[in-house]
């Protein structure tokens, strides 16, 4: 009868919760900035574009024109990808859509930029803002904002709601299926994220674990985890449910679950798994639709058990059991070849915020590692070649020295990459190993 109750109160908070966020949207919307829906733009004047017939590009020379903002930089390579749909949409819908490229790099480094990377596509027909730092870093949590034909912000979408059919429908004024990006301010990022804003009432709950059902970004806060943070607190924001058991079950440090690491036995898998042969705006939609905070506290002689709670509240809301069994299968296996070749025997003490020194010729450079962090380093390398986990035979635990050439990592081969290893005197080979698998059953 207590648990009933318990729950009860829980499901009403939340739903409290809610109405004060949506409530808060509201107010913040009728505010005049540039981020919320139903703010108007003022006519902003860019004086750095290229791709443009002036020197300079006001928002008013495409009047009567619905605008697609699309922000993007150097190192965002879907972003660059997109060029070629960006020009495509500019082209089909020209009459009626000005599509708009801003970018935060100075239009000189963006000119080196394309020299240098030249077999990147780059934007034909659309015009391109650089230099804009501050707006970027106001806007770039947003994604790809769309503007009706009087500069009115009507919403943000991701780079894949980019379709025909949906600029179609949108200059039409028919009503869009996905879901849009959304963003308001007064997030109050010290309290939990059950007591924000209004519920202040809330702090007097001493424990609680609730799953937070939401189709926008909170980016005003970040993830917390125990021991790191706060030892009775953790909290994870925008996950799949996948991850969440995951996150459940690796108990920190303990296991690190994978793909391959990973067996889903449930009837219907659709609550782990976007639909196959989807496209992407199809996969955004399914994540969408199964994102998911997970937000608990305990009291603190209970710290070691949060976990736990996790591990047992995971069911209750989404029905599928999961526990750890130790299975048989293939593992990458990384051993010594020539020991000489990796041993370093001097060099500069380790910084633990150190990063790998990446050389004009494009080789990475670990030198005077800890073995530990040089691991960690290849099997992070050897993921982005191949699912299967990585078993650590090395037999050392010294100071190391390990070179690879950035093509290599880029190149996502195991081939190649077993080749660079064994430069650095060592060597991956494939065995069936038992190890800890997570196993999710109805």
């Amino acid at each position: 009868m207590q648990s009933n109750f318990i729950l009860q109160t829980y499901c009403m908070h939340l739903r409290l919760f809610y109405l004060l966020i949506v409530a808060s949207m509201s107010v913040h919307c009728a505010k005049s900035q540039s981020v919320y829906p139903g703010d108007k733009w003022p006519d902003l004047e860019f004086k750095e574009v290229m791709n443009y017939d002036r020197p300079t590009l006001r928002l008013s020379d495409f009047k009567g024109k619905a605008l697609l903002v699309s922000l993007w930089a150097h190192f965002c390579l879907p972003c660059i990808e997109a060029f070629p749909l960006l020009d495509s949409m500019q082209e089909r819908f020209k009459d009626r859509l000005q599509v708009i490229l801003i970018n935060p790099e100075t239009a000189d480094s963006t000119r080196k930029f394309f020299k240098r990377k030249n077999k990147f596509p780059r934007p034909k027909i659309v015009p391109m803002v650089t230099g804009e730092k501050a707006l970027t870093r106001k806007l770039k949590r947003l994604g790809e904002l769309w503007f009706d034909t009087a500069r009115v912000f009507k919403f943000a979408s991701e780079l894949e709601n980019i379709t025909e059919e949906n600029i179609q429908k949108f200059l039409t004024g028919i009503p869009l299926s996905f879901k849009k990006r959304i963003q308001f301010t007064g997030f109050d990022s010290s309290t939990p994220l059950i007591a924000e804003g209004c519920g202040r009432w809330l702090d007097s709950i001493g424990s609680y674990a609730y799953f937070f059902h939401h189709p926008f970004e909170i980016p005003q806060i970040e993830n917390t985890e125990p021991g790191k943070d706060s030892p009775s607190n953790q909290l994870r924001l925008t996950s799949t449910i996948l991850g969440l058991y995951r996150l459940a079950f690796n108990e920190k440090d303990k296991y690190d679950f994978m793909d391959a690491t990973t067996e889903v036995r449930v009837k219907d898998s659709s609550l782990f798994f976007s639909p196959r042969g989807g496209d992407k705006e199809t996969y955004v939609n399914w994540f969408n639709e199964h994102i998911y905070t997970y937000d608990s506290r305990v009291p603190l002689p209970l710290a070691g058990r949060i976990y736990q709670l996790m591990q047992q509240s995971l069911p209750f809301r989404f029905g599928a059991k999961a526990e750890v069994q130790f299975l048989e299968i293939d593992c990458w296996v990384l051993e010594a070849l020539d020991s000489l070749v990796f041993i370093s025997k001097n060099g500069t003490p380790y910084n633990s915020k150190g990063r790998p020194i990446k050389s004009p010729d494009s080789l990475i450079r670990m030198q005077h590692w800890p073995a530990d962090e040089v691991f960690s380093t290849i099997r992070k390398y050897s993921l982005m070649c191949s699912p299967q986990p990585v078993i650590n035979r090395l037999g050392y635990s010294g100071p190391m020295n390990f070179i690879i050439h950035a093509g290599v990592i880029a190149s996502r081969r195991m081939d190649l990459f077993r080749e660079a290893l064994k430069k650095n005197g060592l060597t991956l080979r494939q065995q069936k190993m038992k190890v800890p698998v997570l196993v999710i059953t109805d």
